[in-house]
C-alpha cells in the first residue's frame, strides 16, 4: 500500500543492512559496496514493481481506500510512491550500517524491525482507527462493488473482522499478492541468507544451508509476524483505549459523520497511545538481553558467534 510501503521499503533495507554485518560495518563508505549496489538492483528491480502492481491493478486497496480510481490519484503521489520506495530503503540500509560500525548488532537488527512496525500499525489502525477495515476491503473482488465507507470492510466487530479475513484470502487482491510474493520473497531471502553465511564464515563459524537456513528464516519471520505485528496490534489497542479515555469516540461513527469528529483528541491519542505503548513494549520484551534480543540470536552477531564483541 502506498501508505505502508515506505515503511516496509525501510525494513527491507534495514535488513539488508543487517545480513552484509562486519563486511559492511568495515567499509568507509557503505554507498561505494557491492552490498548497496545489490540492495539498490533489489529495491529497484524487485521490490519497487511489486508496489507498482498492485497500484495499477487495485488503486483503491493499494492506497487505503483513499482513490476510486488509478486516474484519480495524483501524478505526484504515484511518483513520490515509486521513488519512495527506493529511498526509503536507502535510508534503514545507511542507519543499518551507522549501528553496525558501532557493533550495535541487536540495536541493528531493532532498526529493521521498526519498518515492520510501522507498516503494520499502520494497517491494523491506520490514521482514522480503522486500517484494518480499509484492509479487508476488496472492491475488486465482484464487479461494479461499491467505493468503502467506514465498516464496510468487517462491519467494525471481531466476527466481522474474521469473517472478513476468510473472503480476504482468496480475494483478487490477495491473488496478487500471492503473484507480488512469489517475485519478491526468494531473491530477498537468498540475499539475506548468502550475506549473513560469509559474515559467520568470516568469523570463524562454519554455516549449512540446511542446518541454519531454517533457524534464521524462523528467527526473521517470528520477529516479523510475532514480535512487530504483536507491537503494532498492542500499539494500537493502547491508542484506542486512551482515544476512548479522552473522548474520541467510535471511529466509525466519526468515519460515516455521526457523531463530531474530534481532531484535537484523535491526536491525542497518537501523541499519548504511541509513547505509551512503546516504552511498555521497551521495558518488558525489547530491551537487550530480553525475550526479543534472545529470537533474534541467529542474526545478532555478538551472540551468535564466539570472541565477538557485545552490542
Amino acid at each position: 500500500m502506498v501508505q505502508v510501503d515506505v515503511f516496509w521499503a525501510y525494513g527491507f533495507g534495514a535488513s539488508l543492512a543487517v545480513a552484509a554485518g562486519p563486511q559492511l560495518a568495515k567499509l568507509k563508505s557503505p554507498f561505494e559496496s557491492k552490498y548497496f549496489v545489490w540492495t539498490i538492483l533489489f529495491l529497484a528491480l524487485i521490490w519497487a514493481p511489486t508496489g507498482m502492481l498492485l497500484l495499477l491493478r487495485h488503486p483503491s486497496w493499494e492506497t487505503m481506500q483513499a482513490a476510486l480510481t488509478l486516474q484519480s490519484i495524483n501524478e505526484f503521489v504515484i511518483l513520490g510512491f515509486g521513488i519512495t520506495n527506493i529511498t526509503q530503503g536507502i535510508l534503514g540500509f545507511w542507519v543499518g550500517y551507522k549501528l553496525l560500525q558501532k557493533s550495535k548488532f541487536y540495536l541493528a537488527n531493532l532498526n529493521w524491525m521498526i519498518g515492520y512496525f510501522g507498516m503494520f500499525f499502520i494497517l491494523v489502525y491506520g490514521w482514522d482507527g480503522l486500517g484494518y477495515d480499509r484492509f479487508f476491503y476488496d472492491r475488486d473482488m465482484l464487479e461494479g462493488s461499491p467505493a468503502w465507507t467506514p465498516g464496510a470492510g468487517t462491519g467494525g466487530t471481531l466476527v466481522g473482522t474474521a469473517i472478513a479475513a476468510w473472503h480476504f484470502i482468496t480475494s483478487s487482491v490477495a491473488m496478487t499478492l500471492y503473484l507480488d510474493g512469489l517475485y519478491l520473497l526468494p531473491p530477498f531471502a537468498a540475499l539475506m541468507f548468502l550475506w549473513h553465511r560469509n559474515a559467520l564464515v568470516q568469523r570463524g563459524r562454519p554455516v549449512t544451508f540446511w542446518g541454519d537456513g531454517p533457524i534464521l528464516l524462523l528467527s526473521y519471520l517470528v520477529a516479523v509476524f510475532v514480535v512487530s505485528l504483536g507491537a503494532a496490534i498492542f500499539s494500537a489497542v493502547v491508542v484506542n483505549y486512551i482515544g476512548a479515555l479522552i473522548g474520541v469516540g467510535d471511529h466509525i461513527a466519526r468515519g460515516l459523520g455521526e457523531i463530531p469528529a474530534n481532531t484535537p483528541e484523535h491526536v491525542g491519542s497518537y501523541l499519548i497511545g504511541l509513547p505509551v505503548a512503546l516504552a511498555i513494549l521497551w521495558f518488558t520484551v525489547l530491551q537487550p538481553g530480553g525475550l526479543v534480543n534472545r529470537i533474534l540470536t541467529p542474526w545478532c552477531l555478538d551472540r551468535a558467534a564466539p570472541n565477538s564483541r557485545h552490542g
